[in-house]
């Protein structure tokens, strides 16, 4: 009897070895993450757009596999876990280069054969339109005492972009797909890990909006309280605090990640146990 996502997950959270196949998988995703942002970072803008598709097309592709061992949406929880374990995530590739990889994702999903390549390159490419999306909102939005941007000004550009559109059309693709759960898990580590994005400050100002924005989010109760982790993280990291200390706080929030997605796994659509053995 096979077991359920949820248990499934937590096994190879608990045993990464479990299973020599899948470890190697997510490894080879990891590293292959790892290359890329290396390459980004050493060559020029040009070199860079001639090397990223493959190396993308080769990430979606190992998801993929991934997907083919453990289902759908337990591939998309480990690969979350993992990039928060080993820091690479594509969230951390400047906006040009993701918009490059958009396209790759757009053709993947029209190219490939298999219901789950095309579910995993659908969800991929919406991804990247949140990751855009949010980056431009953190960017423009929090810039509230820059006197180039006044506020009728960044509002306009918001909507002149589309963001309010483009995320929430993104966001009912993933969760027709995966459900909402896991949707909102994937969206808010991705939003997280963006190099560039605006971080709340240790401030009695931002202590009130730490509180008050992710409960008036909407989202379930443990992706909330995750999400105040996060912006907790965040006054640590602007405060200076020692290495050692963040190091603990990761390890919390891995623990809660952990939760989170064990959590949404217990409650899935047929469609994001797809590849599931």
């Amino acid at each position: 009897m096979s077991s359920s996502p949820r248990e499934s997950f937590l096994a190879q959270v608990r045993t990464p070895d479990l299973d020599t196949e899948v470890f190697e998988l997510r490894q080879n995703l990891t590293n292959l993450k790892r290359e890329a942002l290396a390459q980004a970072k050493a060559v020029d803008e040009q070199r860079a757009r001639l090397v990223m598709p493959g190396l993308y097309e080769q990430m979606v592709q190992l998801e993929v596999q991934l997907a083919g061992h453990l289902g759908l949406a337990v591939a998309l929880a480990l690969s979350v876990l993992d990039e928060h374990h080993s820091g690479a995530s594509l969230s951390q590739f400047d906006r040009e280069l993701r918009e490059q990889m958009s396209e790759t994702a757009t053709g993947l999903v029209t190219r490939h054969g298999s219901r789950l390549a095309k579910m995993v390159a659908q969800i991929e490419a919406q991804r990247l339109v949140w990751r855009h999306s949010h980056e431009f909102m953190s960017w423009l939005a929090f810039r509230r005492s820059d006197e180039r941007y006044p506020a009728k000004d960044r509002l306009e550009r918001l909507d002149a972009f589309g963001v309010q559109s483009r995320l929430l059309e993104a966001r009912t693709v993933v969760i027709g797909v995966v459900g909402l759960r896991i949707s909102a898990a994937l969206e808010g580590a991705d939003r997280f890990n963006l190099g560039n994005r605006w971080r709340l400050s240790p401030t009695p100002e931002h202590a009130l909006e730490r509180y008050v924005w992710p409960l008036l989010s909407y989202m379930p109760a443990t992706t909330v309280k995750i999400e105040r982790f996060r912006w907790e993280y965040d006054t640590m990291v602007e405060a200076g605090a020692p290495d050692e200390v963040l190091e603990g706080e990761r390890a919390k929030l891995a623990g809660m990640l952990e939760a989170q997605f064990a959590d949404a796994l217990g409650d899935l659509p047929e469609s994001a146990r797809a590849g599931m053995l």
